[in-house]
């Protein structure tokens, strides 16, 4: 049985099984399916249910179709004596080489970056001094560029791995209310924690992890199938099976893919700017001013927006809204400077920010000047760059440029900038005329658009924006079959997780490295019934 359950926001936890044992009229047990807070009554703000009788697990069906499965394989071959190799150790790395590793197989993890320690470590120093590892940076490093976005766990597909992989994380350290929240969130903090834990417990169980291991080439026989892995330190490794996981960043690997003549294409994506208001602001906007004293302990607002011109097949939307999170300085090498956001699990920053971008078309691109399969990277090259230039000098991406809200929409240059939680330094930039005139059009069409929506959302003179927000997604998809998951090009290469272009975010990338290792999987035995119809789809 399932059903909806709206209680005041206020609630207690006794209020709430209270009422639900009111419903049902008896005090049987229950599940929480999904929890939401709706803020559009400041008067009023409550908070949803969803509710279901049935109290089984979905993540412990999935555990007992893999032990099924595992049997299976037992009796066609010895899986340790297979040699799948694993590239990139972001969540589709990560879940990937568990699904196989559950299934008896014994991968092999490269990942060119340092373990989270050092990974940490590098972090820091580049945001005190401004000395960039390339190799170890929000973008790449053990646990790939998810371990510094905060944590969103938040995903649009369906699939029956979803409850699997949120299972996983409450194993590893993750609170059990990430699985029912709407907006499960684990922050930067936790998800790091959450996925050291991973790491650590795969080596133990036998997996071999290569860190500080980059991924520069590979072999193929004359059926153009890959045998064999090669690194920049000139190991080789032979495999049966090649999955790559290695983010939407990693342009090494797509210029070999390139020049390999392994199949890709031009895929859309958007670019903007992010912006920054004090949290408190945003709180007063979503939940109305004297908040605190009505929703005392209330978290930090959220808020998701959006503007559509059909006719123009253009949108104006916020992307990876960080509450009480940071800004940050995401850049994976010296020539261009880029900016993401994150936040902490209690949310408790002194400011919010958003991506707020647009979407970048093939006939957008041409316009643009821009042509051909590697359009829409050189178009985020040549903005980094730009970006770089007009508060960096030459080879340093230390400083973040920045312009105030107001400023940018009137499209003046910015004499100073207030204080934000960039924790690089920060240059006033005329970032207005920066962007391709038609984004900075459409940003300032989109941002008048949320004034009406959320007012007070441009005209706090402490709004500011920092910039470019280019990595929203990857500028290419690697091409692969939609049944069985391989490239066409190479049968036993498997594009994987948002740098292959079949994702959009920590889950989904779980989703997908999971999907490529059970395909790769049922080529060796019929595979069980649930997992023989689980492809994700978008809700």
């Amino acid at each position: 049985m399932l059903f909806q359950l709206t209680l005041p926001y206020n609630h207690s936890e006794q209020e709430f099984t209270e009422a639900v044992h009111r419903y049902l009229g008896t005090d049987s047990s229950f599940r929480i399916l999904k929890r939401s807070i709706d803020a559009r009554q400041h008067h009023a703000i409550r908070v949803h249910y969803s509710i279901s009788t049935d109290t089984g697990d979905p993540a412990d069906e999935v555990v007992a179709a893999v032990a099924i499965q595992r049997k299976r394989l037992a009796k066609c071959f010895d899986a340790s004596r297979r040699k799948p190799v694993v590239v990139g150790s972001g969540p589709a790395g990560i879940f990937c080489v568990l699904w196989l590793r559950l299934h008896g197989f014994q991968p092999i993890l490269l990942e060119q970056g340092p373990p989270m320690r050092q990974r940490v470590r590098d972090m820091a120093r580049f945001m005190k001094t401004g000395i960039l590892n390339p190799y170890s940076n929000i973008g790449f490093g053990a646990g790939g560029a998810g371990t510094y976005s905060d944590g969103k766990l938040i995903t649009r597909i369906r699939s029956p791995f979803i409850p699997f992989v949120m299972q996983q994380f409450v194993v590893h350290g993750a609170p059990e209310s990430i699985r029912f929240l709407y907006n499960p969130h684990l922050g930067s903090n936790r998800i790091r924690a959450c996925i050291n834990r991973m790491l650590n417990e795969l080596e133990q169980s036998g997996v071999r992890m290569l860190y500080n291991t980059r991924f520069v080439s590979f072999d193929a026989d004359n059926r153009g199938a890959i045998v064999g892995v090669r690194t920049a330190t000139e190991q080789c490794f032979d495999t049966d099976a090649l999955f790559l996981a290695t983010g939407h960043s990693a342009r090494d690997v797509y210029s070999l893919l390139r020049a390999r003549d392994v199949s890709m294409d031009l895929k859309e994506f958007a670019i903007g700017v992010r912006v920054e208001h004090p949290a408190g602001v945003i709180n007063d906007i979503r939940y109305g001013a004297g908040y605190g004293s009505r929703y005392p302990g209330i978290e930090t607002a959220q808020y998701k927006l959006t503007r559509t011109w059909k006719n123009e097949q253009r949108t104006v939307y916020s992307f990876c809204m960080c509450p009480g999170g940071y800004v940050l300085n995401a850049s994976t090498d010296t020539e261009g400077v880029t900016t993401n956001g994150m936040s902490n699990y209690l949310k408790s920053g002194r400011f919010s920010n958003s991506a707020i971008v647009v979407n970048v078309s093939r006939s957008d691109l041409a316009d643009l000047g821009y042509h051909g399969i590697d359009a829409g990277l050189l178009l985020q090259r040549e903005l980094e760059q730009l970006f770089r230039a007009s508060v960096n000098s030459r080879g340093s991406v230390h400083v973040i440029p920045a312009q105030r809200l107001q400023d940018f929409l009137q499209g003046t240059a910015s004499t100073s900038v207030s204080a934000s939680s960039c924790i690089n330094p920060i240059a006033a930039s005329p970032i207005h005329s920066l962007l391709p005139s038609y984004v900075f059009n459409d940003l300032r069409r989109g941002f008048t658009d949320f004034e009406r929506k959320m007012p007070g959302f441009t005209t706090h003179p402490e709004a500011q924006l920092f910039g470019i927000e280019s990595r929203t997604s990857s500028p290419y998809r690697i091409e692969r079959d939609e049944a069985i998951l391989t490239s066409p090009t190479h049968d036993n290469l498997f594009p994987i997780g948002e740098g292959a272009g079949f994702a959009g975010g920590i889950s989904s990338a779980a989703v997908d490295g999971i999907r490529a290792a059970q395909a790769w999987i049922s080529t060796f035995i019929e595979a069980a019934p649930m997992f023989a119809s689980s492809a994700s789809k978008e809700s």
